[in-house]
């Protein structure tokens, strides 16, 4: 750390060199334009935009790249970002650092809220740096910063952000007060300047210096806008592999977090299993991890134990994702390559990358590999997906594939297989792929991001899988149970997670059918035989090709799901299903004595066949008859756990809760549950989405609003006869809605309570 003495010297002997003119005068001329904008001006969606993208300060490097259209003209974004400016904190250096910090998170939670992707980290430090010039400086690298930390304060375990406002503090402590904007300017470029002759200033050698600097500082530049090609490692050192894992780079995180103690590996593998973080996580995953983790420069082997590295350090400390990203490019085929495909095939399908990547190395002979690296590439914000699932990159991937070099890695032409006719005709020959173990597929199916607006816990997911995989020829399962908790959801991540760990197309290995109420006959399913055309044909229904290719194919699973089943009568359009895994015999298809149109009469049943059918009961839809349950496995799916969602949904889009929203919900579902009229995770869910969206028409009141609500998504429920439980949960409801100043479902609560009274029935829709 400089002493005081030190630092006093060291800012005598700062003379920016003579092209950072040029910088100097663009930094001050945006400072001078944010400072005297009106704030009408500051308020418009140019202005924001001018603000977001402050070049003139300093580059923010891959993150220029990031989209923040959305915070624009967002009300709440752009309040907290005008409010910045000229706002009085603490004088309390700690204490302002502090607030400052909140400040930024919170506009950083309002830009995860409206899924800006990836966070737009420094770009937003940049921002804040603009609007409080005395506080921070230029510097965004989280590597900079430490430097600077390091020769200011003698410590760097600060969060940049905080360590920044401390940094000036320390300069304005030691060389005076800032009175002018040009002064402001040349403080934050001092601080650029440390970075730069950190080595020798950390070493105690005091400027003036000679030799290898020019005496006017040419040879040391600004920061620069230009980012450099990226080093891509060739495929001999690169890592080729899986790279699935629960909650992506957290991961990562966490084994970096774990080991800053130092640990042996199976120190380390314990610490992480204690953790909580990784519950039901093998031990043999848990330890590739560690691998993947030293193999990407995270943590690195000294004295005989794994330590962060100084990129792990950096990987803790910044939150950005752009070290992680580059380390992917460089160090693990594929990724680079996948990037590329997507630039060059727009709109590409899932299939369309996992067939190309497949080309490009034939030992990927699954989807697994391109499948990780796909979802890997959606985490991070690099690519997108348009309204027909297409594959697009964003403007933050589009900047990573600009630093690509022109020619990518190829593996030697030993790692290649034969892909010609002889090749297929052997796939199509190879024998049955064994079926995933049940701890892989959990591991998969908690990491997929669409199961996140639901709460399961192991065992349901468990009893689903030993439900479809104990009898070898009735693969049939029912999940009945409330509309909203995920009975559809569970059985197409479950099938998703057994697809990708086999390598298998989604697309042809699952099919999801909703049933309509008007099925009287098997052809809402297998199709039927058009006898009156010309040429006689017949028409298919996905279920039908989908049987077809599991009757082709015994060795490999397959998924059909009908969504709604029970909207028509079971025993009427699914008799042929029934039948046929109960007795093993043929499935038919049709009448006709020979196949029409590729379609056979009649095939084998096929064991590998998973059905499973989504269940609600209510008046719109019929009763299973015993014929219809002996044959079914029948799973429930019934209790909803509100308090697990509601954390679960604040981990994921950190930002402002709503408590008392949170509240009101868990007392209504509460109260409803006790006579089965509760509600699931789908309801809870959007009444949350309404009363953040309303969040900021300003008005009426957060009351208000959720008297909405509740009246819209909730109370339609309610249904029932003047029994003692049915009538305590309306005047428990009733008690709840007058103490939270609900007053409209307060006055429909009432008329439903007279009305079961004059009647002994009630429902909403009376």
């Amino acid at each position: 750390m400089l002493t005081d003495e030190q630092l006093t010297t060291v800012w005598k002997g700062f003379t920016p060199p003579a092209w950072w003119a040029r910088w100097q005068k663009d930094y001050l001329d945006f400072l001078s334009w944010v400072r005297n904008a009106h704030e009408s001006e500051l308020r418009t969606e140019a202005a924001q935009k001018k603000l977001w993208n402050a070049r003139a300060i300093t580059p923010a490097g891959p993150g220029d790249a990031i989209n923040v259209d959305a915070l624009l003209a967002d009300r709440e974004c752009v309040d907290a970002i005008v409010g910045l400016r000229g706002r009085a904190f603490s004088s309390d250096v700690a204490l302002r650092a502090a607030e400052i910090q909140g400040e930024y998170e919170r506009i950083l939670g309002i830009a995860v809220a409206r899924e800006v992707k990836p966070r737009p980290l420094a770009k937003l430090q940049r921002l804040v740096g603009a609007l409080m010039p005395a506080e921070l400086s230029c510097v965004l690298s989280y590597d900079a910063v430490r430097n600077i930390a390091k020769l200011l304060l003698g410590d760097a375990s600060d969060p940049p952000l905080v360590a920044q406002v401390k940094m000036r503090a320390r300069l304005r402590a030691v060389l005076g007060e800032e009175t002018t904007l040009a002064e402001h300017v040349q403080r934050s470029t001092f601080c650029w300047w440390l970075h730069e002759n950190y080595e020798r200033l950390s070493a105690g050698q005091m400027p003036p210096w000679r030799g290898d600097v020019p005496a006017d500082g040419t040879a040391m530049p600004p920061p620069d806008d230009k980012l450099p090609l990226l080093v891509v490692w060739p495929f001999a050192k690169q890592y080729v592999g899986y790279l699935a894992v629960r909650n992506f780079a957290g991961a990562y995180r966490a084994v970096v977090q774990a080991a800053l103690p130092g640990l042996s590996q199976d120190d380390l593998v314990g610490v992480l299993q204690a953790s909580g973080s990784f519950d039901n996580v093998p031990t043999t995953t848990l330890r590739q991890l560690i691998i993947r983790a030293k193999g990407l420069g995270f943590i690195e082997q000294r004295d005989g134990l794994l330590y962060p590295s100084k990129e792990g350090d950096e990987l803790l400390g910044s939150g950005q994702p752009d070290l992680f990203i580059e380390r992917l490019l460089q160090r693990v085929f594929g990724f680079a390559q996948l990037l590329r495909f997507v630039d060059e095939h727009r709109g590409a399908t899932d299939d369309a990358v996992v067939d190309a990547l497949q080309k490009i190395y034939p030992n990927w002979t699954t989807a697994g590999v391109p499948s990780d690296l796909r979802n890997w590439s959606l985490y991070f914000g690099l690519l997108k997906r348009d309204e027909r699932g297409g594959l697009h990159l964003t403007e933050y991937g589009a900047a990573w594939v600009a630093r690509l070099p022109k020619e990518l890695p190829k593996p030697p032409p030993e790692e290649r297989i034969d892909t010609g006719p002889t090749a297929t005709t052997a796939a199509l020959a190879r024998p049955a792929t064994p079926y995933p173990a049940f701890d892989a597929i959990l591991t998969r199916f908690k990491a997929d991001p669409a199961i996140a607006d639901f709460v399961f816990d192991d065992r349901q997911l468990a009893t689903l899988h030993a439900a479809w995989r104990s009898n070898p020829r009735k693969r049939f399962v029912l999940l009945s149970g409330l509309s909203g908790t995920g009975k559809t959801a569970v059985t197409l991540c479950y099938s998703r997670a057994v697809c990708e760990l086999m390598g298998l197309s989604e697309s042809e290995h699952r099919e999801v059918v909703p049933v309509s109420p008007d099925w009287r006959d098997p052809s809402g399913l297998l199709g039927y035989f058009n006898a009156l055309h010309a040429d006689p044909t017949f028409q298919a229904e996905p279920a039908l090709r989908l049987v077809l290719r599991a009757a082709a194919d015994p060795g490999r699973p397959y998924f059909l799901i009908l969504d709604e089943m029970n909207l028509a009568r079971v025993e009427r359009y699914f008799a042929p299903f029934l039948s046929a895994m109960e007795t093993g015999k043929d499935l038919v298809l049709h009448a006709n004595g020979a196949e029409v149109n590729d379609v056979p009469p009649r095939v084998p049943w096929p064991a590998n066949l998973h059905i499973a059918g989504t269940v609600n009961m209510d008046e719109t839809t019929h009763p299973f008859s015993d014929k219809v349950l002996d044959r079914a496995f029948t799973l429930e799916f019934w209790d909803v756990d509100l308090k697990r969602f509601f954390e679960r949904a604040a981990a994921r889009s950190p930002g402002e809760r709503l408590p008392d929203v949170e509240a009101t919900l868990l007392e209504l579902h509460d109260a409803m549950r006790a006579v089965r009229r509760h509600f699931g995770y789908r309801t809870a869910g959007e009444v949350l989405a309404f009363m953040h969206a309303v969040a900021e028409l300003g008005g009426a009141t957060q009351t208000t609003f959720l008297d909405q609500a509740v009246f819209s998504k909730v109370l339609p429920r309610l249904r029932g006869e003047d029994t003692p439980a049915f009538k305590g949960a309306m005047e428990t409801l009733l008690k709840i809605c007058k103490g939270r100043g609900l007053t409209m479902c307060e006055a429909k609560l009432g008329s439903m309570m007279e009305l079961l009274k004059r009647t002994g029935v009630t429902r909403f829709w009376a």
